[in-house]
């Protein structure tokens, strides 16, 4: 791909978008206070993800900025990953309301984890600049991996999770 960091910076832009409105909505109905703060700190992290990804695209030098993404091209983006590695409104919605921390975490460790592959697929093969982009972004997602492990096993300590 000509344009790799540029491209995957746009989308990454989206997808936090939309990471940003489930950490808020599993924060708004989980009941559980400590999930409610970990969420709401991960959706505040989002938001400032936005940020950070737009700067580093702004930062990449003109050999490696392409044209903005259409609206249709984001949203067809924003679709796919909407379909293959965000929960749906649905899924958030039955546990919010079973209160099922355990499978909250879960549904949060699914979606980061899904979210690294997506982003290691799209580094792999590819070297310079487009692949020093491409880990940090990686990077950042691997921390909230971490920490949604972290506090899964803090607080189901003898509960195995699927996705980790």
């Amino acid at each position: 791909m000509k344009y790799a960091a540029d491209h995957a910076l746009q989308v990454a832009v989206e997808m936090e978008r939309l990471g940003q409105t489930f950490y808020e909505s599993l924060s708004a109905g989980c009941g559980n206070a400590g999930i409610a703060a970990l969420a709401a700190r991960l959706a505040k992290d989002e938001k400032q993800h936005v940020a950070t990804f737009k700067r580093m695209r702004d930062a990449l030098p003109p050999v490696h900025r392409g044209p903005k993404l259409t609206e249709e091209e984001l949203f067809a983006a924003a679709g796919e990953l909407r379909n293959t590695i965000m929960p749906g409104a649905q899924a958030v919605r039955e546990v919010v309301l079973a209160a099922d921390l355990s499978k909250a975490l879960d549904m949060a460790i699914k979606m980061e984890a899904g979210v690294v592959a997506y982003y290691s697929g799209l580094a792999s093969g590819i070297a310079g600049l487009d692949a020093v982009v491409l880990t940090k972004v990686t990077d950042e997602e691997k921390g909230h991996l971490g920490m949604l492990q972290e506090q899964r096993g803090r607080l189901f300590p003898s509960t195995p999770n699927a996705h980790t």
